[in-house]
């Protein structure tokens, strides 16, 4: 290590690298290159930063081979590297490359065949005084630091630590190699020992602070060592499974999050919780596509605080539908909202299409009142699955056409732009009218109305997603909402739906779907409340289906930091969390099926009265 001091002259302040910077594919070095069975263009249209040829020198050509019996005629240097990189590079004048040329024996030979070799590419070569596309490093059996000047100054060499560099010497080094296995025997499972994350972290940082990239070779070959190798600051991460890393790095925007501040959340007194007696208010909060690596990594997000993990009676919900592994919406909602499985696509109507009652309209021949509040639209699988009756999902305007035979008290979502001539003019918005709603478009309008049935049908915007800043939105609704409905002597049911939370699984977009899992955990803790001030209500949380197949593979809850990677951009069949709170919240521990929610849930409606 102290050979390496002889270049800090270079380093008056170091401001280049950060253990949180942000990887791309330009990070990415296919080792071995050669041995994959396209060289070159794999690794290339992965938009990899770095590939490694290895060649021999033999009768005035250049070969690719790693060990000199392999020598294929076929396969010299020029036809697989130089001749696709010359076509490809001028194809593409923003891209940029690194070849790291490994000589497996005789540079003396082989470095005057390499620059002849290279006069074509003359106009594509970085050099000490101009980078450009091109950038040409030799490792292997390279000349030693004091004949570096010999060559063309588009000629850099990998440098391995073991020798005094001149400051000439170290403006041709191009990178820094050194063997993962001088530092630790790590298999790239699970974490590094504290003593080798010290040593290899100190290596790195030796190596930033002279301005230099470094690369790890014989490192372990996971995406663990990966994602470790990037936490530490690894500049340059080397594997022979291009497709794979590949995809790690090209998604990588979207599969990491990083939570700065935390939010705040509410502290149950639990003195309800559990206990008999009657249930005068449920309060049903669906996080749609809701997993549990999905509230754990908003949890590790928010630093390790998030008002769902108070909540101690906890189950397991099966989420199969009836004619599928796997449930959508539809079917997950109306199991959840009529007691019976269904078809995907269906709401609200069992296998043959015939009309399901749902709970919001025994909670109202309960004299309860019911509300129905999504960050969707209205006619949204899940919310229309509580008070529609169709054999598809997609078929809006019917859906939108069953809400006035519905009996919901209260329904709050978006879709104006789209669903305003739903009910404009038709004989739906004519019933709900005659049936003494109050119409609404604006949020400023619902928080001011006095109204006790009201249909808001807002503005896409006002429910656009977190990251593009809808706000307190649900929250703020839940509030409004609750306070209308508890002026009811004989209580009510509300269904709330946490909507995009799905969308961030489809679209394997973990900042989104922690956003909105945080987003609608601020409606778990202000429920909590409400049932703290109230001792008669119940609050059920669980979600539809899992959605992503949600995978963590790193996280650090100090710095409120996830790494994730999805199986999918569809939902699956793992059982979902149920949680509960307040009285008989005892009564959903364990393991069931989805449509024994609505059983529950039921039981306790019709016991109150």
């Amino acid at each position: 290590m102290k050979n390496i001091l002889t270049l800090l002259f270079l380093t008056l302040s170091f401001l280049g690298y950060t253990q949180e910077r942000i990887y791309t594919n330009a990070n990415a070095h296919s080792h071995n290159d050669y041995n994959n069975n396209i060289p070159f263009y794999r690794a290339y249209h992965q938009n990899f930063g770095s590939i490694e040829a290895d060649i021999f020198p033999l009768k005035g050509e250049l070969f690719i081979a790693h060990n000199k019996e392999d020598i294929n005629i076929n396969k010299t240097f020029a036809k697989l590297y130089l001749n696709p990189i010359i076509d490809e590079l001028n194809k593409s004048p923003e891209r940029k490359l690194r070849l790291l040329i490994d000589i497996k024996e005789n540079h003396l030979e082989a470095l005057p065949l390499l620059i002849k070799l290279l006069q074509p590419l003359k106009s594509l070569l970085s050099t000490t005084v101009a980078e450009k596309q091109l950038s040409i490093v030799i490792s292997g059996n390279r000349p030693i630091p004091s004949d570096f000047k010999k060559y063309p100054d588009y000629i850099f060499f990998d440098y391995d630590l073991s020798s005094n560099l001149s400051a000439d010497q170290a403006k041709r080094v191009g990178l820094i190699s050194v063997p993962f296995t001088r530092f630790s025997k790590w298999n790239g499972l699970g974490v590094l020992t504290t003593a080798d994350k010290q040593r290899v972290k100190g290596v790195i940082d030796s190596v930033h602070q002279l301005r230099k990239q470094i690369r790890f070779w014989a490192a372990p070959d996971t995406k663990t060592a990966w994602i470790t190798q990037m936490n530490l600051g690894v500049d340059v991460i080397g594997t022979d499974r291009i497709e794979e890393l590949g995809v790690l790095l090209k998604n990588l925007s979207k599969s990491n999050y990083r939570q700065k501040g935390t939010t705040q959340i509410y502290k149950p007194s639990y003195r309800s919780d559990g206990k008999s007696g009657k249930v005068k208010n449920i309060i049903f909060l669906i996080g749609d596509g809701m997993g549990l690596a999905h509230s754990y990594s908003a949890y590790t997000a928010n630093h390790g605080k998030l008002n769902l993990f108070q909540m101690q009676n906890i189950g397991l919900s099966v989420t199969t539908a009836a004619n599928a592994y796997g449930t959508d919406s539809a079917a997950g909602a109306t199991a959840m909202a009529t007691g019976e499985k269904t078809n995907n696509r269906h709401i609200g109507t069992d296998t043959s299409g015939k009309p399901l009652k749902s709970i919001m309209s025994f909670a109202s021949e309960a004299g309860k009142k019911t509300a129905i509040i999504v960050s969707e639209l209205i006619t949204g699988a899940t919310p229309s699955a509580f008070y529609a009756h169709q054999t598809e999902r997609d078929e809006s305007v019917a859906i939108a056409n069953d809400l006035p035979e519905a009996g919901i008290d209260i329904i709050v979502g978006s879709g104006k732009n789209i669903m305003h001539s739903s009910f404009k003019g038709t004989s739906s918005y004519e019933k709900l009218q005659v049936k003494g709603y109050s119409y609404i478009n604006t949020m400023d309008e619902l928080l001011q109305s006095d109204a006790d049935k009201i249909v808001a049908i807002l503005d896409d915007s006002i429910t656009r997603t977190v990251l593009n800043g809808r706000g307190n939105y649900l929250s703020s609704v839940f509030k409004k909402v609750t306070t209308i409905l508890k002026k009811n002597p004989k209580g009510f049911f509300m269904m709330l739906e946490g909507s995009k939370i799905d969308g961030g699984g489809h679209s394997n977009n973990l900042p989104m779907l922690i956003t909105e899992s945080l987003d609608f955990d601020q409606v778990v803790g202000e429920a909590l409340r409400f049932a703290d001030e109230d001792g008669e209500t119940l609050v059920v949380v669980t979600a539809d289906h899992e959605c992503g197949g949600l995978t963590l593979l790193d996280g650090n809850i100090e710095k409120g930091k996830v790494t994730a990677e999805f199986s999918t951009n569809d939902h699956t069949g793992i059982p979902v969390p149920v949680y509960a709170y307040g009285v008989h919240a005892d009564e959903f521990r364990g393991i069931y099926q989805n449509t024994d929610l609505f059983k529950k849930m039921l039981s306790l409606l019709q016991s109150a009265n």
